[in-house]
């Protein structure tokens, strides 16, 4: 069970239905449906995770996140949003966010996206993946990638494990499939993250897409 979580959504049936699905999983649960309130009670409960929907009405969910990792450094942060346009995700991207997933994915996908983000680990859905590549695959900066990868010298086990962290499996996970242990694992993803020289999991994905490593359709 983790510590606490505070949802700030507008909707709220949505939010006293994710206090429903994830009532097991925390001892302490804040909801607030505005802006203002959701600052005023991340201040005064200070929760592990804050779960912010990008249309609020007061404020946007990326304005609303960025004032919240001010004061909050340590606390996780996922967007969880009816809106899929390529402007909310690459905007709460921006806004340092942790994790986007859409409101009409499953429940089993939601509970994976916590439990990830709660593990130190960043969280992104298909379509925010698809649109996080589309955003950045013309950056100015692909001519220096393109001749990374023949610097980076990965092994067949390391290149296997780049497209693991896109599909986005877990630490256990790709222990059992790697036949390595959990802290091996976390010693390679460490390496290879910073040889590519990425912050998170959105700059793994571009890499392995810019450079052959995984394909769009796989992940």
């Amino acid at each position: 069970m983790y510590s606490s979580v505070l949802v700030i959504d507008d909707h709220k049936m949505v939010a006293n239905g994710i206090k429903m699905l994830l009532g097991p999983l925390f001892e302490k649960f804040h909801m607030a449906h505005d802006g203002a309130s959701g600052m005023s009670k991340a201040l005064q409960h200070f929760p592990q995770l804050v779960i912010v929907d990008f249309l609020l009405p007061d404020i946007t969910g990326d304005l609303l996140v960025r004032e919240l990792k001010c004061k909050l450094p340590a606390a996780r942060m996922l967007a969880y949003s009816f809106s899929y346009s390529p402007d909310a995700i690459i905007k709460m991207l921006q806004s340092g966010i942790n994790g986007y997933v859409i409101k009409k994915d499953d429940d089993d996908e939601f509970i994976r996206a916590i439990h990830l983000l709660m593990e130190g680990r960043d969280y992104f859905c298909k379509e925010a993946r698809i649109h996080i590549v589309n955003r950045f695959s013309g950056s100015s900066d692909d001519y220096m990638n393109s001749h990374l990868i023949a610097n980076t010298k990965f092994s067949g086990k390391e290149l296997e494990l780049v497209r693991l962290l896109c599909k986005q499996r877990t630490t256990k996970e790709i222990s059992k499939h790697l036949h390595l242990s959990e802290r091996t694992v976390e010693q390679y993803r460490s390496n290879i993250t910073r040889r590519i020289g990425a912050k998170n999991l959105a700059g793994v994905i571009k890499f392995a897409l810019q450079h052959g490593v995984i394909q769009l359709e796989e992940l």
